[in-house]
């Protein structure tokens, strides 16, 4: 029988070194991303106006990745392994693996979600036991929407009321659902 699945600690694309988050890395996601509305917009969370927020939840996804729960994941420029260009996450679930992403604002645009989730998802779907990835984004968020398709990912459903983003509305929202499957 095949290993459960697990994303590598550390893998290259083309472009970019993505390595599993580490304690040491809080600072530098607070001043990236985690303080940003903009970034933060169509998440679940509401952006960090404390580092030890931003501590806390990087403590906690280190310890998804010991648990097999969750691997979050940084994006760094493959020969600056410490400039933290945005993150991935990657959420197992028997046969198949969900995803979301964020990349810093000073990056949007330069291609850094679409070829690292590309790399995920395939990575995924070349494992035994998955069949199945997939990811859902707000109704307004194109951006999110482009990427999935940029990876292969073809739309599937209108999701009713699904998604909560604290940042722009106190109820649910619908959102897109998206997969590639083998």
């Amino acid at each position: 029988m095949s290993e459960k699945y697990r994303l590598p600690e550390e893998f290259l694309t083309n472009r970019f070194l993505v390595r599993r988050i580490v304690p040491s890395d809080a600072q530098a996601i607070f001043d990236g991303w985690n303080t940003d509305p903009e970034v933060t917009k169509y998440l679940t969370w509401r952006p960090h106006s404390e580092v030890h927020q931003t501590r806390d939840a990087v403590e906690r996804n280190h310890r998804e990745w010991d648990t097999g729960a969750s691997f979050p994941a940084v994006i760094c420029l493959r020969d600056q392994p410490n400039e933290l260009l945005g993150r991935v996450d990657a959420r197992p679930a028997g046969h198949k693996v969900s995803y979301g992403w964020l990349i810093r604002r000073d990056r949007w645009g330069d291609g850094v979600a679409s070829e690292v989730v590309r790399w995920v998802v395939e990575h995924a779907l070349s494992h035994p036991l998955i069949f199945r990835t997939e990811a859902s984004c707000d109704v307004m968020n194109g951006a999110s929407a482009r990427v999935m398709e940029k990876a292969g990912m073809t739309k599937e459903a209108l999701l009713k009321r699904y998604l909560l983003h604290p940042n722009i509305s106190d109820v649910p929202r619908d959102a897109f659902l998206y997969s590639k499957v083998r």
